[in-house]
This record gives C-alpha cells, sequence and structure tokens, in this order.
C-alpha cells in the first residue's frame, strides 16, 4: 500500500504541478493576447492617424489648386476683358475712320457732280456759240 499511496502523491503532486503549468500557460496566453490586442489597437491608432493625415495633406493639396485655378481664371477672364476693351475701342477707331471716308466719299462725289454739271453747262454754252459762230 505504501507504493500506492506513493503513486498516488507522486499522480497528485503532478496533477497540481500540471495545474499550476496550466495556470501559468493561461496567464501567458492571456498575456499574450492583451499585448497582441494592444499592438493591433496601437498599429490601428497609427493607421487611422496617418489615414486623417494624408486625407488633410490631400485636401489641402486640392485647396490649393483649386486656388490656384480660380486665379488663373481671374486673369484670364481680366485678360479676356481687356482684349475685348481693345477690339470695342479699335472697332470703334475703325468705324470712325469708316464714318470720315463715307463723307469725304459723299462730298467727293458731290464735287464730281457739281463739275460734271458745270462742264456739261460749259459744253453746252461753247456748243451753243459755236453754232452761233456757224451761223453769223
Amino acid at each position: 500500500m505504501e507504493g500506492e499511496t506513493i503513486v498516488q502523491q507522486i499522480l497528485k503532486a503532478l496533477d497540481l504541478h500540471s495545474d499550476q503549468l496550466r495556470q501559468q500557460m493561461k496567464e501567458m496566453e492571456d498575456r499574450l493576447r492583451a499585448e497582441i490586442q494592444d499592438t493591433e489597437n496601437r498599429l490601428r491608432t497609427e493607421l487611422q492617424e496617418t489615414e486623417d493625415r494624408l486625407r488633410a495633406e490631400i485636401q489641402d493639396t486640392e485647396n490649393r489648386l483649386y486656388a490656384k485655378i480660380r486665379e488663373a481664371e481671374g486673369r484670364l477672364h481680366q485678360k479676356l476683358l481687356d482684349l475685348e476693351k481693345r477690339t470695342d475701342a479699335r472697332f470703334e477707331r475703325l468705324e470712325t475712320k469708316m464714318n470720315y471716308w463715307r463723307l469725304e466719299w459723299s462730298e467727293t462725289q458731290e464735287t464730281v457732280d457739281f463739275l460734271a454739271r458745270k462742264t456739261l453747262q460749259h459744253e453746252r454754252k461753247l456748243r451753243s456759240r459755236a453754232e452761233q459762230n456757224e451761223i453769223s
């Protein structure tokens, strides 16, 4: 019986020791899970912060680009307005010149008409006198 008691005590000791080992392994597993969870949480936080920074940088870049585009549009619009004003001024000057030329042309035409009438009058007089000279 003494052998049985010793075996029983050895089994009890092994059982107790295995319980302690299980407990220690369970504690190690729990610590590892906690560390893994903590590491995972830190990585997620870091990823989120990095994503937020990148989004902010992208938004900032987008805002600067839109501002530059609006600025360029403003300059282009102003240049177009200036070009339109210059074109309008040139057309007005051209219109003024055309009106002047029309007036000159009209006056020239009137002068030509006047001279043609006077020439015809003189030719009639000359014919009339030539006829009178032939008759006399």
